[in-house]
Formats: C-alpha cells, structure tokens, sequence
C-alpha cells in the first residue's frame, strides 16, 4: 500500500507544469514573437528599401537625359535664340533689381554664364522662386487652384520640389524638350501624399523624394570650408584632393564655370560677382510676385551636381528642405555639421546604394 501511494503522488505532482516553467514557456514564446516580428519588419524594410531605390534610379536616369538634352541644346546654334537676346538683358537686370550700374561692367563670358544658370533654374525649379512659368503651368495642367504649385500645403511643404520634378519629367515641354508621360511611372513610384492635387515622386516608405538642383552647401555648409566629410554621405566617390598646391581643388570648381572666370571676374570688379552667390546664413529670393530677379545662384567656386533623396528608414533627411530659403535649405544646406547619424541610411542618385555614380 505505500509503494501504490507513493506511486500515485509522483503521478499527480507530475501531471502539472511549475511557475518557473511556465514563465520559461511564456518568455520563449514572447522571444519568437519579438524575432519573428524583427525579420518580417526587417524583410519589409529591405523591399522598401529596393524600391526606394529602384524609383531613384529611374527617376535620376530621365533627369539625366533631360539635363544632357537641355545642355546639348546650349551648345547647339538654336542656342543664340535663348542666350543672346537674354545677353543684352541681363546687365539691366542687375542693375535695376540691385542698384547699382557696376553690373555694367561685367565681361560677356561672365554674363552668359549668368544666364545658362537662369535657364537651367527655370527648367529645373525646386521651389517657388526658381519659375513662375513652371508655377503657372503646373496649376492649369492640374487644375488646381492658382498659386498651389510651390505653397506650403499640409505638409509644410515637404513634397514641393517632387512635385516640381514629377512635373518637369513627365508633362513639362521647356525648351523644345518632350516630356515622357505620367503613364511611366506606377501607384507605387508617384502620389499625391499632401492631397494638394498635384502628384510627386516617393520612396518606398510612401514619403516624397526630395531634389536640390544646386546643392551647393553639401560641399561648402555656410560657415565651413569644403567638407567632404559631409558631402560624402551623399555623394559616392568624390574627387580626392590634389596632390600639388598648384591645382585646383574639384569640389572649389563650378561645373558650370570650370575656367574660373567668375572668380576671376570678381577680382577684377573687387567682389561685385560675390553679391551674386550665396555666402550668407540664409537664401535671398524675392517674394514679390512681379519681380524678375528671382533669387541667388549657388555658392561660388563651388562642385555640385543634382540631387535626389529619400531620407529611408528613419525619416531623418539631414538637409534643410528645398524650398527652405531662411536656412539655405535651397542649396541643401545641412542641419548639422558633421552630419548628424541618421542620415546615413539616406538613399541618393549619387551613392553606391541606389546606383548612382
């Protein structure tokens, strides 16, 4: 009778699990749930992630083509029906938007640079300053109301210049130009995530693109020298720096000026070129509607090529946003300096991760 009692009592104390083992069970499940949870958050980012940069690559190569069609007609003879009559124009316009007649004096090579520099602005806007024509015309072709293109919106107008690009690539035909068609792009590449009626291009995490068509202050933030340090989160296989004192950094080299006439220009008019660049905390545009000098150029004697961001995963993109004259955003002015760490999962058309070279 005492061995079937005994028998008996193991039996029943080892029908039911501890507390210990229960609580083991409850964490390993809740360990499988966190790591199931982190792979399938991790295999949906990455997808994001290639589509993010499947859209930029597509994106960067029409505006490539676009940006070479625009420069072979520069270099074209139909050229002198856009430049010279500008030529004869632009010094008056100098002169009458900044008071001063010493504008008068600027050699024409300087004064043609000048004005390619308008042309490419006005053809390649990113925000409310750059074209009143493009403005206008985004307007009608959405039929949306007058003075939507370029206004703040809902969301403080973080899709402007992807607007602006949507735009330009698919129904803008400036300059004789052909744009490909919205039909190029699908539901998952273009929304219209501020609901302003105009569409713009989006990563994969469904935010607009952003696109600065002078990023000066990438190499040169306002206050510093040429940081490569910075640039580099952006930008892919920069240039190193010379070997010799005597050549001149590419970073310190407008690829629209590459024989420096503008800083040459400006040594001999005693800095009169400078007036034109940006070398001050903030953008200068003028607001006024009917003016027409429309804002500053990049900063001088400096590299830039067009850029094409999304700020990935985090959300952080790292640069003031392109329609933000106050803070230089217009020329990708930095929010910090080194950049801040977020931004090195940014995705561009000038990095290795979207292709770009």
């Amino acid at each position: 009778m005492r061995r079937l009692q005994t028998h008996q009592d193991i039996r029943t104390r080892r029908d039911g699990f501890t507390i210990v083992e229960l609580m083991m069970v409850v964490a390993i499940l809740l360990f499988l749930i966190a790591t199931s949870a982190f792979v399938v958050r991790n295999i949906g980012n990455k997808a994001r992630e290639k589509a993010t940069m499947a859209n930029i690559i597509k994106v960067n190569g029409l505006l490539s083509q676009r940006i070479q069609a625009f420069q072979k007609l520069l270099e074209s003879k139909r050229s002198d029906k856009l430049i010279q009559p500008r030529l004869s124009s632009k010094r008056g316009q100098l002169v009458a938007e900044l008071g001063n007649k010493k504008y008068y004096s600027l050699t024409d090579p300087v004064i043609e640079i000048l004005v390619r520099k308008d042309l490419f602005r006005e053809n390649f806007p990113q925000f409310i300053g750059d074209s009143k024509r493009i403005n206008s015309d985004m307007d009608i072709k959405a039929g949306v109301s007058p003075g939507t293109a370029g206004s703040l919106g809902t969301d403080g107008g973080i899709s402007i210049s992807s607007e602006y690009l949507y735009f330009v690539l698919t129904q803008y035909d400036g300059l004789g130009i052909a744009p490909i068609g919205e039909d190029a792009f699908n539901a998952s590449e273009v929304a219209d995530t501020d609901g302003d009626g105009l569409k713009e291009f989006v990563d994969g995490w469904g935010r607009p693109l952003r696109f600065y068509h002078w990023p000066s202050r990438l190499f040169r933030p306002f206050g510093s020298g040429i940081r490569r340090d910075v640039a580099g989160a952006f930008y892919d296989g920069l240039p190193p720096l010379p070997t010799s004192s005597s050549e001149r950094d590419p970073l310190a080299v407008d690829p629209d000026d590459p024989l420096g006439r503008l800083d040459n220009e400006n040594s001999r008019s005693n800095g009169l070129v400078q007036t034109l660049f940006n070398d001050s905390a903030s953008y200068y545009y003028d607001t006024d509607p009917l003016t027409v000098f429309p804002c500053e150029y990049g900063v001088l004697d400096t590299y830039s090529q067009p850029l094409i961001v999304s700020a990935g995963e985090d959300g952080i993109l790292g640069l003031y946003e392109p329609h933000d004259f106050v803070n230089n955003g217009v020329l990708a002015q930095p929010t910090a300096v080194p950049p801040e760490e977020g931004v090195f999962d940014n995705i561009t058309n000038h990095n290795q991760r979207a292709g770009g070279r």
